[in-house]
């Protein structure tokens, strides 16, 4: 049994540990509350933009009166300082000053994308405007040749369309000689699908391409006059060619750099892009070899219903 004395140095033991416990923790308590207080000052001064520069004015209080009534010295030219424009501080409508003309685009960019499939009586108020390659519409077997009005001539570009030129459709048209304008207006479509380019730019060289966008950009506004603003126009992009194509002018990378300059145009025109290239073109961006006429140029009658499913598929 333990003695008194034994029993007292116990109770102190105890009492000291009791003492370094809680020392402890009110040490604990006290630097998590000034940790807590650094944090939240830290937060206030950084979000408040505190500088340095500050601490001096706090330090030593805020501006006299001697020092605010004074007004600030005129500049030394003896003119008086600009006041602030009337209405400053308030919001209103403020012009658009970007020129809104698409530049450095891709025609791949600014096509219409793809969506869900439409019935292809859809294209039953559709007028499609094009040279020999959209005479393959009448001539082959595809499912818009039963719904859209195929105006399609041979060797015909956007200066016929222009000059109000009378051409003949073909005989797969079951139509003779005709006016190529006024055929397009008097069908009153809903929907204008173009594809021309590909006899316009047979010779190479800079002025054949300008020439061909000139005449492009005033068929488009011809047709946007007399048919309304509530006739969706497509502007196809013209079709890939076979490499060593029959034609000296048609080749990838010119048909390529002329169907950005066709999407652009589009677009500036409030018409719509439709980049059927990509549709027929193999993976090196060629025609693909299977859809290809023996010119290397023309479409084979493989190629328009691949055709007729991408319009579906990229409507507006």
């Amino acid at each position: 049994m333990a003695t008194y004395r034994e029993f007292r140095e116990q109770v102190k033991r105890r009492r000291r540990r009791k003492f370094i416990l809680r020392l402890s923790l009110l040490i604990v308590a006290a630097a998590a509350v000034c940790g807590v207080a650094f944090f939240a000052l830290y937060t206030v001064i950084t979000g408040a933009g505190w500088k340095p520069g500050d601490a001096q004015m706090v330090a030593s209080g805020s501006t006299s009166a001697s020092e605010t009534s004074q007004p600030a010295s005129a500049p030394e030219s003896g003119t008086a300082p600009e006041s602030e424009p009337a209405g400053w501080n308030t919001s209103t409508p403020v012009e658009p000053t970007l020129d809104q003309t698409v530049t450095g685009a891709d025609y791949r960019m600014l096509a219409v994308g793809a969506n869900a499939a439409v019935d292809y009586s859809f294209f039953d108020r559709a007028a499609i405007l094009g040279d020999s390659v959209s005479q393959g519409w009448n001539i082959y077997e595809s499912p818009m040749k039963a719904h859209a009005f195929i105006c399609a001539y041979k060797s015909i570009g956007p200066n016929a369309v222009v000059n109000k030129q009378t051409a003949n459709p073909g005989d797969a048209s079951g139509r003779g000689e005709e006016n190529i304008y006024e055929t397009i207006i008097n069908s009153n479509p809903l929907r204008l699908y173009i594809l021309l380019g590909t006899n316009a730019l047979v010779r190479d060289g800079e002025a054949t391409e300008q020439s061909f966008l000139s005449y492009y950009s005033q068929m488009l506004d011809m047709f946007k006059a007399d048919l309304g603003d509530e006739v969706d126009i497509y502007v196809q992009s013209i079709t890939p060619v076979r490499p060593g194509a029959s034609q000296p002018g048609l080749y990838k990378e010119r048909i390529q750099r002329v169907n950005t300059q066709l999407a652009v145009l589009a677009r500036e025109k409030g018409c719509h892009f439709v980049n059927i290239y990509e549709a027929l073109q193999d993976e090196n961006g060629d025609l693909r070899e299977d859809l290809a006429a023996q010119d290397k140029v023309h479409l084979n009658q493989n190629a328009y219903p691949i055709m007729a499913e991408y319009l579906a598929t990229h409507t507006v």
